[in-house]
């Protein structure tokens, strides 16, 4: 019981000792060894006790167990623990040398021989050496990092490294990978032609990436045409290898790219047709921009109608485009026609209420339509106007509705003079020793013998010259005849006044008063081709027909007059005259005293018919040819064809003549002769078409066309 409690307190403070020699400690002491026999290992003793083996006793390796009996009596034992004596120093190994070798292959077998280090306490005998790689490992090219372990018999071990730097001795040349690059040909994408890529790849027996390097390289743009292409491969040791050349073709087969207008819709008044311009472009890829050819060009005169347009673009390598639109010129007019060829007139009258003037119908002219044929005017040519000033308003208005205006005025005067009768010459006797009074009967019945009559005026105004009183002597007694319009006619008659005589003288004879013929009736005028023919009824009396042109006629134009009849006949034909010009002829009764009366008026217009074939009024089963008559002054004709009153042909012949066929095209569209009742109408035109300068209708008639 004892002995066991002093283990227990002596196991509580013995403290082991690293060295070989310890004091007291846990019932293990360990020790390192310090050679192969093992080592000293010392450790306190209590007082009054022996220990076996003693302290400081050579130890073997391994495990000792030491007893230590108290001195007094050695039956006691007063403590017992193991001396452990061990190898735990690993023997020292490094640094090791870097092991180098060379190959012409990709790796190479390298072997090295590491010594085995000594044991640093020499307890262990023999020390093993293992590498990883081992020696004759195959290395690959490069540095690789060797591993080695030194472990002796104990199991105690160290490492170290090194490492194996093998390099490439490189002769071989690298080697393309199949397939080679054989690119498609290539569409041109612009001017430099196309971007072209291509893979290429080699091998090498030592160098994993050799080098590929082309003298174009993939990806880069080639010119238009085929490119020879050269590769080459190159490995890290210079060693190279070129590939066989392979072709890069770049072709422009993509046409160019045609830009054109829309439809155009062009108006002009031009009967002729207009100049229209358009834009039409056309660009290419490789060219660029490129002018497209067009028929008909930018700029070309378009007839009326549709007209198509045809654009090709060709690039220089032959390739084109093409592509159409219509230019369609649609015939307009927005200008009225002109009127030319009239003026004011001067007309001397024909009667109380006027007279029938006859003028030309103004000359319309539209610069799309030509000539117009309808020229209405208000009062219309051969209505009876009065006296004074009327303003005549003529229009004419073209196919498309434009109205052109014209006004002329037309004055009717009176510059005829009365048509005076006076008393025959007489003698009368003085009632007073120096004269004779005018109210006596036989001068009352002397001055109230004359009379006038005047075509106009159907009161003309009488006076005379015979004063109050008349003295005894010849006297000279001037009668005078006005009308309303001032127009006078004088004349002069004698009287003679005797000296008063004897009483139972008988009176004078008094001569009977003269008489005024009457008047012709049933007057006619007919307008031949420069002639006139002029008719009355005057029951076989004898007659006076005058001729003046009505449109000079004026008071100091009064000699215009001309007697160009005097007889008993009932008509005459004046001849000699110009056609166009408005005639004034006046008829008047002759007596045996070759007083006249007043006379009867009456205008007229001579005129040739211009028009020849075919008649008016023809009827037809074929297409007619139009003639009329040459117009030597005119440089053309426009002949107009209408059908129900719409125009349907106009034609600038430079011949008097025009055949009319069974269809044609106007303004755009087709007609075709057909049954119908037509009208043509010929004007004369001088000078250039554009001058638009045309004379007068030179007629218009009719004719229909049958079955």
């Amino acid at each position: 019981m004892r002995r066991a409690l002093f283990i227990v307190v002596f196991a509580l403070v013995l403290t082991p000792f690293a060295s070989a020699t310890h004091w007291l400690a846990s019932p293990n002491i360990k020790a390192e060894a310090t050679s192969p026999a093992g080592a000293n290992v010392d450790f306190p003793v209590a007082a009054g006790s022996t220990c076996s083996p003693a302290p400081n006793s050579l130890f073997p390796i391994g495990s000792t167990h030491v007893t230590c009996t108290d001195d007094s009596d050695p039956s006691i034992e007063v403590n017992s623990f193991n001396v452990i004596v061990q190898d735990t120093t690993a023997p020292p190994f490094g640094p090791l040398p870097d092991v180098t070798s060379s190959t012409t292959a990709s790796a190479a077998n390298v072997s090295f021989n590491i010594l085995a280090p000594p044991d640093v306490n020499g307890v262990s005998e023999p020390v093993i050496v293992a590498c990883t790689p081992n020696s004759g490992s195959s290395f690959p090219i490069g540095t690789t990092a060797v591993s080695c372990t030194a472990t002796d018999t104990r199991g105690n071990s160290s490492s170290a490294s090194f490492n194996v730097i093998v390099t490439l001795t490189d002769s071989q040349p690298p080697t393309f990978t199949p397939p080679l690059p054989s690119p498609p040909t290539t569409e041109a994408t612009g001017p430099g032609g196309a971007a072209v890529s291509w893979s290429i790849a080699a091998t090498d027996n030592v160098d994993p990436n050799p080098t590929v390097s082309c003298d174009h390289t993939s990806g880069s743009t080639f010119p238009i045409g085929t490119t020879i292409v050269q590769c080459r491969a190159t490995d890290a040791s210079g060693n190279f290898t070129d590939a066989a050349p392979f072709n890069v073709t770049v072709v422009d087969t993509t046409p160019p790219t045609l830009t054109l207008p829309g439809n155009q819709n062009v108006e002009t008044e031009n009967s002729s047709g207009a100049a229209v311009t358009y834009s039409a472009s056309a660009s290419d890829i490789v060219d660029g921009a490129i002018a497209p050819n067009c028929s008909p060009a930018s700029g070309t005169t378009f007839a009326i109608g549709t007209t198509p347009v045809h654009c090709t673009a060709t690039d220089a390598h032959g390739k084109s485009s093409s592509g159409d639109f219509t230019v369609t010129v649609t015939l307009v007019d927005h200008t009225a026609p002109v009127l030319s060829n009239f003026g004011n007139k001067t007309i001397e009258a024909n009667g109380p209420a006027g007279s029938v003037v006859n003028y030309a119908t103004p000359t319309a002219v539209d610069a799309q339509d030509g000539p117009i044929p309808s020229v209405p005017c208000t009062p219309a040519s051969g209505t009876t106007f009065p006296l004074g000033t009327t303003a005549v308003n003529c229009s004419a208005t073209d196919a498309h509705g434009n109205i052109g205006q014209a006004t002329f005025n037309v004055k009717v005067q009176d510059t005829t003079p009365p048509n005076l009768i006076v008393p025959v010459a007489r003698s009368v006797y003085a009632t007073t020793p120096t004269g004779i009074p005018n109210t006596v009967s036989g001068i009352v019945s002397f001055l109230g013998a004359a009379s006038a009559s005047d075509i106009v005026d159907p009161n003309p105004v009488i006076t005379n010259s015979a004063a109050a009183f008349l003295p005894v002597g010849n006297l000279t007694i001037t009668f005078a005849a006005r009308d309303a319009s001032g127009n006078v006619t004088y004349k002069d008659v004698t009287l003679i006044v005797l000296p008063q005589p004897p009483a139972g003288t008988p009176p004078l004879p008094i001569p009977p008063p003269p008489t005024r013929p009457a008047e012709v009736t049933n007057v006619k005028v007919t307008p031949l081709d420069g002639a006139a023919r002029i008719q009355w009824n005057a029951g076989g009396r004898q007659v006076t027909v005058t001729r003046s042109s009505s449109s000079t006629r004026s008071l100091s134009a009064i000699g215009d007059e001309t007697v160009v009849y005097t007889g008993t006949a009932s008509s005459y034909v004046d001849r000699g005259l110009k056609n166009g010009v408005e005639y004034r002829y006046v008829v008047s009764a002759v007596d045996a005293a070759g007083n006249h009366s007043a006379g009867v008026a009456a205008v007229i217009v001579p005129r040739r018919n211009l028009l020849k074939s075919p008649k008016d009024g023809a009827r037809l089963r074929t297409a007619p040819k139009l003639t009329w008559a040459l117009d030597s002054e005119a440089a053309y004709y426009n002949a107009q064809l209408l059908l129900n009153g719409q125009k349907i042909l106009s034609v600038w012949p430079t011949k008097p003549a025009f055949a009319v066929k069974k269809s044609w095209k106007f303004e755009g569209r087709k007609y075709t002769l057909k049954p119908g009742l037509y009208t043509w109408f010929v004007w004369p035109g001088y000078g250039a078409r554009s001058a638009v300068d045309y004379g007068e209708l030179m007629g218009s008639r009719t004719f229909r066309i049958v079955r």
